[in-house]
């Protein structure tokens, strides 16, 4: 179990995930992404300080990390 506080949660292909955002010691902002059974523990930088981080970002770089050959939803 990890400490909720200051974490956003998101489910994503039935699992629960928390992430956040957090400076580094050198003071650059990363993404921190965390599995609720500790398992999956990801960083990646900031893309942009000025705009914020939305849901579909952090489930398009869960889906790059966790399914990296799924090319995505099939055209119509």
């Amino acid at each position: 179990m990890i400490s909720k506080k200051g974490k956003r949660r998101m489910e994503y292909n039935g699992a629960v995930y928390y992430w956040f955002v957090r400076k580094n010691r050198e003071g650059v902002p990363r993404i921190h992404i965390l599995s609720e059974d500790k398992k999956v523990n990801l960083e990646f930088p900031l893309f942009d300080s000025e705009v914020s981080t939305t849901r579909q970002e952090i489930g398009r770089l869960l889906k790059q990390q966790i399914h990296p050959d799924d090319p995505g939803e099939p055209a119509p």
